[in-house]
C-alpha cells in the first residue's frame, strides 16, 4: 500500500506513521497556540511608577480571527460536516454548544478521532494543505503575543514538597552569572538551572528558544533548528521542547 499524501510504501491503508504523525501534531499544537495568542491578548501596563493605569494597545491584527477562534473553527468544522456526512454521524446542528476553549478541543479531538480513515479518502490532500497553512497562520499568531524572553519554571522544591516554578529569565549571554529566585530565594547558574529542571520528573516539559537551546548544548541556532525539523520536535512558537530535543538527540 502507499501512502496518500508522501507516496511511501506503508503497512496500513491511507497514511504512513510519519505523515499520520505530522498531521495529528499539528492539531495537537492548535489549542496551545490559540492558548498562547488568547492569554496575550490583554494590553500591557505602561507609564511610570507601579501606580500607573495606562494600557497600551499594541495588538497584531491580522492574528486577531485565531485568538476569536473563526480561522480554527471555520476550517475545522467544515471538514467535520464532511466527515459527519460521510460517516453518518450525528449532524453538527444537532451537537450541544460548547464554550470557545472546549468548543476548539472538541474540534481537534473530533479531526484526530477521525484521521486514520480521512486518510484513506481522495480529499486527504486538501485537508493537509489547509490543516498546514492553518498551523503556519497558528505559529504566526503565537509568535505575535508570546513574550521573547527566555524562561523556564525554578525547580526548586519548596518546603509542602511542591516545585516553585517562578518563571526565571535564562541568561544565554553568562551561563554561569549566578542569581536568585525571587519567590524561593533559591540561587542558580542557568546551566544548573537548565540541569536541575531536566532531571525534575515534576517538571515535564522545558521551552526554550533554539539560541538558548543552542548555548546549553554548544550548537547554533540554525543547527538547534534543522535538528527539531528533522526531529519533528514539539514547537510553540519560536519555542522547542527542550526534553523531547534532548531525549531525540540520545536516541
Amino acid at each position: 500500500m502507499i501512502c496518500q499524501l508522501c507516496n511511501r510504501d506503508t503497512s496500513v491503508e491511507g497514511l504512513c506513521n510519519r505523515c499520520h504523525s505530522r498531521l495529528h501534531s499539528w492539531l495537537d499544537d492548535l489549542p496551545e497556540f490559540w492558548r498562547l495568542a488568547h492569554d496575550e491578548l490583554l494590553p500591557g501596563r505602561t507609564g511610570s511608577g507601579a501606580s500607573s493605569t495606562e494600557r497600551t494597545i499594541g495588538l497584531n491584527v491580522n492574528a486577531l480571527s485565531f485568538i476569536a477562534g473563526d480561522d480554527i473553527l471555520g476550517v475545522l468544522h467544515e471538514w467535520e460536516r464532511l466527515i459527519r456526512e460521510e460517516r453518518q454521524l450525528t449532524k453538527p446542528a444537532l451537537l450541544k454548544k460548547l464554550p470557545l476553549a472546549d468548543e476548539i478541543t472538541a474540534a481537534v479531538v473530533f479531526a484526530q478521532t477521525h484521521l486514520q480513515w480521512s486518510g484513506q479518502q481522495a480529499w486527504i490532500e486538501d485537508f493537509a494543505t489547509e490543516l498546514a497553512e492553518l498551523h503556519h497562520k497558528g505559529m504566526s499568531a503565537a509568535k505575535a503575543f508570546v513574550s521573547h524572553e527566555r524562561k523556564i519554571p525554578c525547580p526548586a522544591t519548596m518546603p509542602d514538597g511542591e516545585y516553585c516554578g517562578f518563571k526565571l529569565k535564562v541568561n544565554k549571554d553568562d551561563p554561569m552569572d549566578i542569581f536568585s529566585c525571587p519567590k524561593c530565594k533559591s540561587e542558580w547558574t542557568t546551566l544548573r538551572m537548565v540541569a536541575v529542571a531536566l532531571s525534575s520528573p515534576g517538571l515535564t516539559e522545558i521551552w526554550l528558544d533554539a539560541e538558548a537551546i543552542g548555548s546549553y548544548l554548544n550548537m547554533s541556532a540554525k543547527n538547534v533548528q534543522q535538528f527539531a525539523r528533522r526531529h519533528h520536535i514539539r514547537q510553540r512558537g519560536e519555542l522547542y521542547d527542550l526534553k523531547a530535543f534532548l531525549a531525540a538527540r540520545h536516541a
